[in-house]
C-alpha cells in the first residue's frame, strides 16, 4: 500500500469529530449538515437509520430489546395500572407547543408521563398510542421507572413487551454529563430521572414529548412538545 492509502485507512477509522479536526488541519472547508437529526437518514427525515446513527455518534447506544418474545407495544401495558389513581400530568405552564406541530414521523423521546398515562388507563394518550404521529424513542430512565412500578413478574413481562418495538436510548457519556449539568444549574424542580431523560433528548438532538412540561420548559436548547 502507498503512504496515501495507509493514511486514508487510518483516517476513516477516526470518530467524526476527529475527522473534522483532521480536515481543518489540512485546510479543508467542512460544513456540518443542516437540519439533519442524528437518528434520521437524509433526505427522508421521517425514516431513521439507527446503524448509521450509531456509527456517527460517539457515547450513545440503543438497548437490545428486540429479542423480547410476544412484543405487543402499547397494547401490552394499556390499562395495566387502571386500579390506581389517574394522575393529572399536564400542569399550568407557559408552554403551548404541542405534538401536532411536529412533522409526521419525526423521531422523538417520549417522556415517562406519556407511558404512565397509557398504563393508568387514561384517555388523553389513547389516540397517540393507537397511531403515533411521530417515531417513538424511549429513554432508559423511562424503562427503569416502568419496571420499578411493577407489582409482579407478569407486569414486568408486560413492560418488556411494551418497550420491545421501540428504540430505547441508553445513557452515553454525553447524556450523563449533560444531566449532571442540568441538576447543578437548574431551579430545583427537575428530578434526577427527568434530568437524564432531558439530557438524552438533547444529546440525540430530537424533541421531547411530555405531559408534564413544567420541569422542562426552561432548559436551553430542549425542543419540547406537549401531549395534552
Amino acid at each position: 500500500m502507498s503512504l496515501f492509502e495507509d493514511v486514508m485507512s487510518l483516517a476513516v477509522q477516526l470518530p467524526g469529530d476527529e475527522r473534522e479536526r483532521l480536515g481543518k488541519a489540512l485546510g479543508l472547508k467542512i460544513e456540518a449538515p443542516k437540519n439533519l437529526l442524528p437518528m434520521a437518514k437524509a433526505p427522508d427525515l421521517s425514516r431513521t437509520d439507527p446503524a448509521a446513527w450509531r456509527a456517527r455518534e460517539r457515547g450513545h447506544a440503543v438497548l437490545n430489546t428486540a429479542s423480547v418474545p410476544g412484543a405487543r407495544g402499547a397494547d401490552a401495558i394499556r390499562g395495566m395500572w387502571a386500579h390506581l389513581e389517574l394522575l393529572d400530568f399536564v400542569e399550568d405552564s407557559q408552554l403551548t407547543e404541542t405534538v401536532s406541530r411536529l412533522p409526521q414521523g419525526t423521531p422523538v423521546v417520549v417522556h415517562t408521563s406519556v407511558a404512565l398515562d397509557l398504563a393508568l388507563g387514561g384517555e388523553a394518550t389513547r389516540a397517540f398510542w393507537a397511531k403515533p404521529p411521530v417515531e417513538v424513542r424511549l429513554a432508559t430512565p423511562t424503562y427503569l421507572s416502568l419496571l420499578e412500578g411493577c407489582e409482579d413478574e407478569a407486569q414486568r413481562e408486560r413492560v418488556q413487551e411494551f418497550v420491545a418495538p421501540f428504540a430505547v436510548l441508553s445513557l452515553g457519556p454525553m447524556a450523563s454529563n449533560r444531566a449532571v449539568q442540568l441538576m447543578l444549574t437548574g431551579d430545583g424542580e427537575l428530578s434526577a430521572l427527568d434530568a437524564l431523560i432531558a439530557a438524552t433528548a438533547l444529546a440525540h438532538e430530537i424533541p421531547l414529548v411530555t405531559r408534564a412540561p413544567r420541569s422542562f420548559q426552561n432548559i436551553p436548547g430542549l425542543d419540547l412538545a406537549v401531549l395534552a
